[in-house]
């Protein structure tokens, strides 16, 4: 048995995993923070919407897509939370697809959101969805990535 060999193979077996666990972790897991008055939101007729219009009120923003199935799978647990919330807490789709997209599938479903777009997409967030809960002054409080549970979802409520 060559050692030298045998130990740069055990050391490479050892180390390879955990830099592509790494690397997964900064791509995919950690997503930036994002702050509510730096998102360039606009509705569906590409109208600029102002963030200052929530203040006072805690906001939660789901970044989701229509091909994106956790987004979709989430947005049941998003409409019985917003029911319980009433008007006391936003609840804002956004998204960076077309609004044609958006609109039909509103159109399919029967949820209460308000769906706005970015005018391009949240800079550094590759993945959907992303969700972040702000509090009465805008300042973010919770980021979640990926589909949220129900008790992540009650989680992030209770910290707003």
């Amino acid at each position: 048995m060559n050692k030298p060999f045998f130990w740069r193979g055990y050391l490479l077996g050892l180390l390879l995993p955990l830099g592509l666990a790494g690397a997964f972790y900064l791509l995919v897991l950690r997503q930036p923070n994002v702050q509510l008055a730096d998102m360039p939101l606009v509705d569906l007729d590409g109208r600029p919407v102002a963030t200052a219009q929530f203040a006072g009120r805690p906001v939660v923003v789901n970044y989701w897509a229509t091909w994106c199935a956790p987004c979709v799978e989430e947005f049941p647990l998003f409409e019985q939370a917003k029911k319980q919330a009433g008007a006391g807490v936003v609840f804002l789709m956004v998204s960076d697809e077309p609004a044609g997209k958006i609109r039909a599938f509103r159109a399919k479903h029967a949820y209460t959101f308000t769906y706005l777009r970015v005018r391009e997409p949240l800079p550094g967030v590759n993945v959907r969805p992303v969700t972040y809960g702000y509090d009465k002054r805008g300042a973010l409080v919770s980021k979640e990535t990926g589909g949220l549970s129900a008790p992540a979802l009650r989680q992030l409520l209770e910290s707003l």
